[in-house]
């Protein structure tokens, strides 16, 4: 399956491939190109064993919202978004931003709402933060898809969700 990956920070977008091949390991193409074999283990929810080129690498992995992705790797911090790339392309012929197709902001994984950043009624933009909710000792932001007003807000401040909880409900603006 293929995937658009964006790091932000960074002006280049990767086009990832992924192909399972025997066990825990897979066989990743980016961009076309570079070829990479990974022994992937996963331990728990979110935390991963990685061997790569004889190296090993544990890798956090907190889902956001809407394909966003935080991923702590060596103390290094990363937030990452992946679009699987037939998604996007109907995205783009629709119009719709990736996370608009639905107007719910959920959560991937369970988590303690830290703060609540946004009221019913408001105008918020795309990629403002709604929601900031504590996962696995991490902070993660939700931010909103896009350009919309807060129709409902589920939770509140010191409210622990489960996976898949619905953080906040947007309508698209007129």
């Amino acid at each position: 399956m293929a995937y658009i990956a964006t790091i932000e920070g960074l002006e280049e977008e990767y086009r990832v491939e992924v192909f399972p091949m025997e066990g825990d390991l897979y066989k990743v193409v980016v961009d076309g190109e570079k070829e990479i074999v990974l022994d992937l283990r996963r331990h728990g929810c979110c935390i991963y064993s990685v061997l790569m080129d004889g190296k090993s690498y544990e890798i956090d992995v907190d889902e956001n919202s809407g394909g966003d992705y935080s991923v702590l790797i060596g103390g290094e911090h990363f937030r990452i978004e992946i679009t699987d790339e037939m998604k996007r392309k109907l995205l783009q012929i629709l119009g719709e931003s990736a996370g608009a197709a639905t107007g719910e902001v959920t959560t991937a994984m369970p988590g303690m709402v830290v703060k609540v950043l946004v009221q019913e009624g408001d105008q918020v933009e795309r990629d403002q933060p709604l929601v900031i909710l504590e996962a696995m000792k991490m902070e993660n932001e939700f931010k909103a898809p896009m350009d919309s007003v807060v129709k409902a807000i589920k939770v509140r401040e010191g409210e622990t969700v489960e996976a898949n909880a619905v953080l906040v409900v947007l309508e698209p603006e007129e």
